[in-house]
């Protein structure tokens, strides 16, 4: 096997013959898991090479890929990254792997044309699932963070963040804290870069800053993410003061803990904050704070129990019924020191996307005006995304910049993915902190999807749209000749909208000027397309009953007629206590389970030609919708109406016609025959059989003069997706929150929710919404789609009104494992305290709170431990254990008791401070890596 490095300039002779290195050993297998630790072990694999040169590699060494030199032409591939030998010499050395040493040699030529490689990033691998977090200490050194800091963020540092799915999906983000320097952001920058080759291109590459992350960034911490005071410090006389802080804790799905002095005057009735108090920690919750808040808050406290003081700690929390405990708890926010106040806290979880001034840029250089050029403005569609090119997303200064790569894009379009989006965001003018993703073909976000009109996900792009018939699907085959869609299975969200089993008693009103008239039973199913008609049907589910109010608003009905209509839909569903489920239907677009309840018929008359005197012919087209429901319509009688995948009923005085089109079934043109019964009983026997193309000169003269009409009927204009929850905030202006990886826990009893599925729309209410805020359903749909980026229009969209305790089947196969008594809020709150006091009651803070383990360790004075070579028996990785009670205060500036009530972060600084850290260094000083020539 060859490997092939790019070297720095050297001779004319030697440009295109880069050193290869060859390995014929084969290399020991990889361990199948990930350490408990979240780490690899950090011994280098090894094995012998001809030429009396050895190479060690790294776990991170991924296949057993071949590097040669690349061609002109060919672009080479970084995939993969090779890691070095160890050597002090440069020429000699020894690496030891389980018990056996290796020999090698390598000619300095080789060393110094080999560039370093980052030593924090040895152990990454796209092969086992993980997460890891470095930051940049000192000026040039990352450190790999334990897996109790990950989370946790200095706001004068910056950092890496790599998360690997068990998928070998890789997210790459490096966050930018808001007192951070320049310097540090470039270098870790640069760090970032280079492990974006290491990886081969992570899928999601994001830059993010303090207060302004994306998405993308925060789900990788599903527990919230908390910012911390300053940067790691190192100076002995300020790591040792160490003051009580207060977190403002910000957002619903994904929280952000905002570090802040303490002071009375940030409590919020609205928000919900965290006081550390050393042995205990303090969550007081407003009186208006959402329950979603309140469990991320109490979520938060234990994160910082469980990672910052290792599980010993009680957690207080304090609401608007404890009195008393609110008055104790504002006497402790004060530090006892004239401490400068700290910078407003910033929300932009609602930040709001420039809807109107949405633009797709194709991008094929760093010049925004010449190498940026739009491709499409709003609304856009999936097709203008080119595999062979990349684009770049404006969706406005407040939300994230996308540059989206092709699969078949060459290798700089990935690698100066960000780079491109920072020349745009500067032309552009837009804030230094927005968040900047580069993401790659088949990896979008829904953040990214959801603004294109026709998105089809992977998994649904290769369905087949024809009929597979099985023994596992045969009793849901549909017979129908209309339907030429793949059958639906259990599990597939794409299945058709069902309902469980219909009672036949149906209740039908048509909505007048002041009041509803009831309709009699034979004349169920007559429509009128300038009236509205509200259906209350009964249905009978797995374990309980339902009732299905639907509301049919006719084409030609005026805008006032359907605000009555929907305030009288709401008035029966409080009637009957919010038991209903409400489904709006349009006309021309009746679901199946609609059909069902009228007996799989409706016929529609219209209302500009019942009563006219202008025709003296009357036609109607019958069509089979699908699974045979027949759906009858009124049309103008004339050549333009007809289409050929229908049947036609034409009639006059004298004479009767059924027209047959070329593309009807058998189905449509016997139900024309019966409608001749039902409308014109006197010519059921005596009327004309017409087919396409073969029309009589009556028949012409009764539908004028021959015009083109079309040959089928227009397919759906939207298709389903992968559904997204919708937050709407509702109490001061109606604002909408998008809620990412959603759960039957995120829908509480206080709030109302959309779970759109892009064809389709559930409004869920809890149980807990006044009246006053109901009414406001009247314009909801309406401002939801306004401010929808994918441009839809609200007569494409079938919208239902559910309630908390009455969802229907079609609603409950979008959560996992649904559970009726799950829901969020004051239950699920009450329980959540109940939980942490019981925590509390086996935790003995005054026994477990000092690290007792120091006692068995022999004690040696403070000069001795700073040597930089001690004795064997000093535990380097806890050199503070050494310590007596005297040398401890004296060093650390305070006892040991109160040493160990501090957050593990701040007893590192106070470590390191003293100088008493372990820093693990390589003995490696050479390192090897591929780098993708410009």
């Amino acid at each position: 096997m060859k490997y092939s490095v790019l070297a720095s300039p050297t001779p004319s002779h030697q440009a295109n013959q880069p050193p290869t290195i060859k390995t014929p050993t084969p290399v020991p297998d990889r361990p199948s898991s990930r350490p408990k630790s979240g780490r690899l072990s950090s011994s280098l694999r090894h094995h012998e090479i001809d030429d009396k040169r050895t190479v060690a590699r790294s776990p991170t060494f991924v296949s057993e890929r071949t590097y040669t030199a690349f061609a002109r032409g060919k672009r080479p591939s970084t995939s993969r990254t090779l890691t070095s030998v160890q050597s002090s010499n440069y020429k000699d050395g020894k690496i030891s792997q389980n018990g056996v040493r290796t020999s090698f040699k390598m000619d300095k030529h080789i060393t110094e044309a080999l560039p370093a490689m980052e030593p924090a990033f040895l152990e990454v691998t796209k092969e086992i699932a993980g997460q890891y977090v470095w930051r940049l200490e000192g000026r040039s050194r990352v450190v790999d963070l334990e897996e109790q800091h990950h989370g946790f963020f200095h706001e004068g540092s910056v950092y890496i963040v790599l998360k690997v799915d068990s998928n070998e999906t890789v997210h790459l983000h490096y966050w930018f804290g808001k007192h951070s320097t320049e310097t540090d952001r470039k270098l870790i920058e640069e760090k970032a870069h280079e492990l974006d080759r290491i990886v081969h291109h992570a899928h999601v590459f994001t830059r993010e800053t303090q207060h302004h992350e994306s998405i993308c960034f925060l789900r990788n911490f599903n527990d919230g993410i908390i910012y911390i005071e300053g940067r790691p410090k190192t100076a002995l006389s300020r790591a040792t003061v160490y003051a009580k802080r207060m977190y403002i804790i910000d957002g619903r799905k994904f929280v952000r803990a905002t570090c802040v002095e303490p002071s009375a005057d940030l409590l919020d009735n609205n928000l919900a904050c965290i006081l550390d108090g050393f042995p205990r920690i303090y969550v007081w919750i407003g009186q208006n704070c959402p329950y979603t808040t309140r469990l991320k808050a109490i979520q938060v406290a234990k994160k910082i129990r469980n990672q910052q003081r290792k599980e010993v700690s009680h957690i207080v929390i304090i609401d608007e019924k404890d009195v008393s405990m609110n008055t104790a708890f504002i006497k402790k926010l004060h530090n006892g020191e004239n401490l400068p106040p700290k910078e407003e806290t910033i929300n932009n979880f609602n930040a709001k996307i420039d809807v109107e001034n949405i633009v797709l840029h194709r991008v094929a250089g760093e010049r925004v005006m010449y190498d940026m050029p739009e491709a499409s403005k709003r609304p856009l569609n999936q097709r203008y995304l080119v595999k062979r090119d990349s684009y770049l997303l404006d969706t406005g200064p407040e939300s994230p910049l996308y540059v989206w790569v092709g699969s078949q894009a060459n290798e700089n379009a990935a690698m100066n993915g960000i780079k491109r989006g920072k020349s745009f965001n500067e032309h552009k003018a837009y804030p230094s902190h927005q968040a900047i993703c580069r993401i790659m073909e088949d990896h979008e976000p829904i953040t990214f999807r959801k603004i294109f009109n026709d998105w089809r996900d992977k998994d649904t792009k290769h369905r087949q749209l024809t009929k597979k018939y099985s023994i596992g699907n045969i009793e849901r085959a549909l017979f129908s000749t209309k339907d030429n869609r793949t059958v639906a299975k259990l599990d597939e969200l794409w299945s058709e909208d069902l309902m469980s089993d219909i009672v036949p008693n149906n209740e039908i009103w048509r909505v007048g000027p002041n009041q509803l008239y009831g309709i009699p039973w034979n004349e169920h199913g007559i429509f009128n397309n300038g009236s509205c008609y509200i259906v209350l049907n009964h249905v009978k589910g797995n374990s309980k009953s339902l009732y299905v109010m639907y509301y049919w608003l006719g084409s030609k009905s005026s805008i006032e007629l359907q605000e009555k209509t929907m305030k009288h839909v709401l008035s029966k569903d409080a009637d009957l206590q919010y038991q209903c489920i409400k489904v709006r239907v349009l006309d021309g677009k009746e679901p199946t389970h609609f059909m069902n309840v009228l007996q799989n018929s409706i016929i529609i008359h219209d209302c500009d030609l019942k009563d006219s005197s202008q025709f003296s012919t009357q036609m109607f087209r019958v069509r089979e919708i699908v699974n045979g429901n027949m759906r009858v319509l009124q049309v103008v009688p004339n050549r333009s109406s007809l289409n050929s995948s229908a049947s036609f009923l034409i009639m006059s005085k004298e004479e009767c016609f059924l027209w047959y089109g070329k593309k009807s079934g058998g189905p449509e043109r016997e139900y024309t025959k019966s409608m001749l019964e039902f409308l014109n009983p006197s010519k059921m026997f005596d009327f004309e059989v017409v087919l396409e193309g073969r029309e009589n000169n009556r028949l012409q003269e009764l539908l004028g003069a021959n015009c083109e009409y079309p040959l089928e009927f227009p397919k759906p204009i939207l298709e389903r997706r992968q559904p997204n929850l919708v937050l709407c905030h509702h109490t001061n202006s109606i604002s909408f929150e998008d809620i990412v990886n959603f759960q039957k826990e995120d829908l509480t009893s206080e709030d109302i929710y959309f779970l759109d599925s892009f064809d389709q729309i559930f409004i869920w209410i809890g149980q807990n919404i006044n009246e006053d805020v109901r009414q406001q359903l009247l314009h909801l749909p309406q401002k939801y789609i306004e401010e929808d980026t994918a441009g839809r229009c609200i007569a494409d969209i079938s919208l239902w009104i559910i309630s908390q305790n009455h969802e229907p089947e079609t609603f409950i196969k979008h959560f996992r494992d649904w559970c009726n008594t799950s829901y969020g809020g004051h239950d699920v709150y009450t329980l959540t305290r109940k939980r942490i006091r019981q925590e509390n009651a086996i935790i003995d803070i005054d026994q477990e709170m000092v690290d007792r383990s120091y006692m068995k360790y022999p004690k040696y004075a403070y000069r001795e431990l700073i040597k930089k070579e001690p004795t064997e028996e000093v535990n380097k990785s806890h050199k503070e254990f050494h310590l007596t009670e005297r040398y401890f205060k004296e060093v650390m500036k305070m006892s040991r008791p109160e040493f160990y009530r501090l957050p593990l972060w701040k007893q590192e600084q106070c470590i390191k401070s003293a100088r008493l850290g372990h820093y693990e260094t390589s003995d490696n000083p050479l390192h090897i890596r591929c780098l993708s020539p410009e």
